[in-house]
Order: structure tokens, then sequence, then C-alpha cells
């Protein structure tokens, strides 16, 4: 690692700069908040809870921004829930950080080398924005059609799931709503915005429901 002071190459285990004499205690209280953080993202990303996941990784990054080995699980847990873009910057990042001995790397390169996956990215990225302006221009229908050539492409796609959703049942398709919700928690189990919804599609099956009275006859005196 390097002295915050005089920026030598010291040691991961010393606890002074044998160059200028610095204390390292605090670096080092940093870092162990910031794996312990990586630990508990990644038992997060194991059960598939993998929004609570991004967010406590992205908590150890704040206090390492050079633990890569955060930020390469961050960049995995972006890429299952179909952010390829998201994913690449944070290996770029990594690389940039670890030039050597990286797994961002191998990410990056199978990324690269498979040219159908990478096409594919695009059109889900393109299609996915244009969905999201006529979704914003009140153009439903359009909208509709175009997110479901964006799950086609990438299943995994939480937001896609997620904006199909709530366009359906904008228009009381709740059937068709609640099951791109399923397929978002099959990826993402516990995101706040699809149980959300969820609860929102159960209110409304509800309130749409007729309401059956039961009469009770009442005591004798």
């Amino acid at each position: 690692m390097r002295c915050p002071k005089c920026d030598a190459n010291v040691n991961d285990t010393s606890a002074v700069c044998g160059f200028c004499g610095q204390d390292l205690s605090i670096i080092h209280y940093v870092r162990r908040i910031s794996n312990t953080y990586y630990n508990m993202g990644l038992e997060k990303a194991k059960v598939r809870d993998l929004s609570g996941a991004v967010v406590i990784l992205k908590k150890s990054l704040q206090f390492n921004k050079k633990n890569t080995d955060a930020r390469n699980l961050l960049g995995l847990v972006y890429y299952e829930m179909g952010e390829t873009v998201a994913a690449l910057s944070e290996w770029v990042l990594s690389k940039y950080l670890q030039p050597e001995e990286n797994l961002a790397d191998y990410y990056i390169n199978t990324i690269q080398k498979n040219q159908t996956a990478l096409d594919a990215t695009n059109q889900t990225i393109k299609k996915y924005n244009a969905a999201l302006a006529a979704a914003k221009g009140g153009n439903e229908d359009l909208a509709i059609i175009q997110l479901r050539k964006v799950v086609g492409l990438n299943p995994h796609f939480v937001r896609a799931q997620q904006l199909l959703a709530l366009l359906y049942i904008h228009i009381k398709d709740y059937s068709k709503a609640a099951k791109c919700l399923n397929r978002a928690r099959k990826v993402d189990f516990n995101n706040t915005t699809t149980l959300k919804y969820l609860h929102e599609i159960s209110t409304k099956k509800d309130r749409s429901q007729p309401q059956r009275f039961r009469f009770c006859a009442g005591e004798k005196e």
C-alpha cells in the first residue's frame, strides 16, 4: 500500500511507514471496515439480495475506493441485474487501480470477446431509453412494445422488468405486471421497488373485488 504522507510503497502489515514514520493504524482500521462491508455484501449477493448488496458494497468503497474485491463484486452484481454498462465501469476502474492480477481483466475480456452479447447490450440500452422516453411522453403502447423487446434480449434487466410492470399496472393489466415483477424477484429477491409494486397490485386487486358481507343472526335477549 502507499503511505498517505510520503506516498512510499510500504508493506500491508506495517504499523508505521519505514520512510517517514507516519502512523498507519488508521489506514488499517479503515481497510478492515471496508472489508467487513465487502463480506456483508458478498453474503447478500449469495442469497440474491442484489440491490441490498449494491448498497453495502458502495459503503465498502466509501471507506476504501481501492478495494478491488468489493469493486469487482459490485460489477458482478450490476451485471447480474442486467446493468452491463455499470458493471463494465466498475471493472475498468478496478483494472486502473490494480493493473496486475485482477479478475476485472477476465470479466472485461469475456464481455468484449462476445460480439453478440455486446450487440445485444447496445440494443437493450437503445430500446430501454426509447421506452422510457415514450412512457414519459404518454405513449404507453409504444413503451410496452419496446420494453417487451428489451426483456426478451435481457430477462435479467431488473429496471426494465419494473418499468414494464408499472406500465401494465397503469393500464390495469395486473396479471402481466405480476409476471414481470416475479421475473425481477428471481434476479433480485428483496428489491424494494419490486416489492412495492407487488403490494400495489395486491391492493388494487382487493379494491376491484366485490365486497362480500356476511349477515349473522343477532342473539336473542
